[in-house]
């Protein structure tokens, strides 16, 4: 579970899936409302982005600040119109930590580098 928010405002703890294959963040429109994030009122162009299923989901793209194993990151994320799962994606995140994934153990560790 990590937390995000706005910096110095509103944060929510989430749960995550890591998704090493994607390049962003993701968090759907729901969740960013609990943030006090309106989808229309986000100063971004819309991008339309493909998911695992060759879908494509719309998105628009604004910078949080993630907490995770007691450290504090701005990240890009990419808010979701449509409902999605909470993806943990690689900008921001994965070039401050050695991530292992322990399957045998179903676990996950983040160190920091």
């Amino acid at each position: 579970m990590a937390k995000l928010g706005i910096q110095n405002q509103t944060a929510r703890y989430f749960r995550f899936l890591i998704d090493s294959g994607a390049d962003y963040t993701v968090i759907p429109n729901s969740y960013a409302a609990l943030l006090g994030l309106e989808y229309n009122k986000i100063e971004s162009e819309e991008i339309k982005v493909e998911v695992a299923n060759l879908a494509f989901m719309h998105t628009k793209k604004t910078n949080l600040t993630l907490t995770l194993e007691g450290h504090n990151f701005e990240i890009p994320v990419l808010i979701a119109k449509e409902e999605a799962e909470c993806l943990l994606g690689r900008k921001g995140i994965f070039e401050h930590f050695d991530i292992t994934f322990q399957e045998r153990n179903e676990e996950v560790i983040f160190q920091q580098k």
